[in-house]
């Protein structure tokens, strides 16, 4: 498969999860399960793309574009809907521009890497990059008690650690499946021991609970571990096709799940 058709496929399963995302009661919950396995096949698209672009610069610039709509664009529909039955804090472009940023540092302290779009003063960055981070944090901490919702609006402009979606747990996916993406042995065996913590916590809250359904109908994250056979069927091709309608389609279909929400 194509780095085009593993897309395709994650967006029909993302579509499927916000599906039972956005209509819990009338959506069954093997949607949820379904879409476990969404996320981590756009985060090896996305260390697929990063490895493979032609500019990494505008690879990154193309995603903040899409962290920023999305921030935006939740602002503004949660003050529309403000008793929204189902909160409205998608945004996996900034847990993505997190990751790519990472990956683009962290390469440009290797004098000998390939690419030519290394950043000229990584140091310099690096500094910018955790001063940013640490500013957006102290700051969201600060106007969050005047609008709760101002956070997620400042983590689509200066996307965030603490703020992106999935936070440190999926930007350590991201990077698991960048830096290990050249040798899908390895990957295979990262990628099992990441389900293999998730599934482990998951239990941990069954056994204190006395609950084991626990694992199905609350904490399902390992689940995720169904997309590795997609990612172990991966040919090395982009494909055709695609392009930019995944960046305005991911918008798009929250946007409109999160109004029918509310409407019905």
């Amino acid at each position: 498969m194509s780095t085009t058709a593993i897309k395709w496929l994650a967006l029909v399963l993302m579509l499927v999860d916000h599906l039972g995302e956005f209509f819990p009661q009338s959506v069954p919950l093997w949607f949820r399960w379904l879409g476990r396995m969404s996320a981590p096949l756009f985060l090896f698209c996305l260390a697929q793309g990063l490895e493979k672009t032609s500019s990494r610069p505008r690879y990154i610039r193309r995603l903040w574009l899409g962290s920023a709509a999305m921030g935006l664009g939740n602002f503004v529909l949660v003050h529309i809907f403000p008793k929204a039955p189902v909160r409205l804090n998608n945004n996996i472009l900034s847990t993505m521009v997190v990751i790519a940023a990472i990956v683009w540092l962290c390469e440009s302290f290797d004098e000998e890497h390939p690419r030519r779009d290394r950043l000229t003063r990584p140091k310099t960055a690096l500094a910018g990059f955790f001063l940013v981070q640490v500013t957006v944090i102290l700051l969201s901490n600060a106007v969050q008690p005047l609008d709760r919702y101002l956070p997620g609006l400042l983590n689509g402009f200066f996307p965030n650690l603490a703020f992106c979606e999935g936070k440190l747990d999926v930007v350590v996916l991201g990077l698991l499946l960048y830096f290990l993406r050249k040798s899908p042995k390895r990957m295979s065996v990262g990628y099992c021991l990441y389900c293999a913590m998730q599934l482990g916590v998951s239990m941990m809250m069954a056994v204190s609970l006395h609950d084991f359904g626990f694992l199905f109908f609350r904490m399902y994250q390992w689940m995720m571990i169904g997309s590795l056979p997609v990612m172990l069927y991966y040919n090395g091709k982009r494909g055709k096709g695609g392009g930019r309608f995944f960046y305005w389609f991911y918008p798009a279909h929250i946007w409109i799940l999160f109004v029918l929400s509310n409407l019905v």
